[in-house]
């Protein structure tokens, strides 16, 4: 994907399913970032999310894309109505637009979505001292979950990231109203 302008304008919007074809390499290419850290490092060749796991939040209306006019989709937020919360799967912006407020962006979306549908929760999870993960969504204005008051849901949601190999002690839910992200 050729860098784009500094000029060029990106708008969010809800994600097509020709939009899915695009999130593995999205996905990928923004986990270089871990590579900065030794003992995260191997996370920029871990799998990701295939095109088939996104298709159904797709279709439920819960994914969206930050696409470059340029470009073209340069960023991904997938997401999923459970109960009344809506939960963030992946978010990914490609590192040529990093840094522009687009995972911002693709937040607003979703809280946005999660207000009109009737949740009253936006969850996630994450690692808890990796700069670009729980520093920057508590800036939004996300919580961390402490452990002892995870929801059934979320133990299980962070039960099954462990099996996958993401070390528990370093990873938290975070949660936040999606009233209180506004604009």
């Amino acid at each position: 994907m050729p860098p784009s302008d500094s000029q060029s304008r990106v708008a969010v919007l809800l994600a097509t399913q020709e939009d899915g074809a695009r999130f593995a390499a999205l996905e990928r290419a923004s986990g270089e970032l871990f590579r900065q850290l030794d003992d995260l490092a191997w996370i920029a060749d871990d799998d990701v999310m295939e095109e088939a796991d996104h298709r159904p939040h797709i279709l439920a209306g819960t994914v969206w894309v930050a696409r470059d006019e340029d470009a073209g989709v340069v960023g991904f937020l997938t997401a999923q109505a459970v109960g009344s919360a809506l939960h963030v799967w992946q978010m990914a912006v490609h590192p040529s637009h990093q840094r522009r407020g687009l995972g911002r962006a693709l937040l607003r979306a979703a809280a946005a979505h999660a207000r009109e549908a009737g949740l009253s929760t936006l969850t996630l999870t994450t690692f808890r001292d990796v700069p670009w993960n729980e520093p920057f969504y508590v800036g939004l204005g996300f919580t961390r979950i402490p452990d002892d008051a995870l929801d059934a849901r979320l133990r299980e949601v962070l039960e099954h990231e462990a099996r996958a190999g993401l070390p528990r002690e370093r990873r938290c839910a975070l949660w936040m109203d999606p009233r209180a992200m506004v604009g």
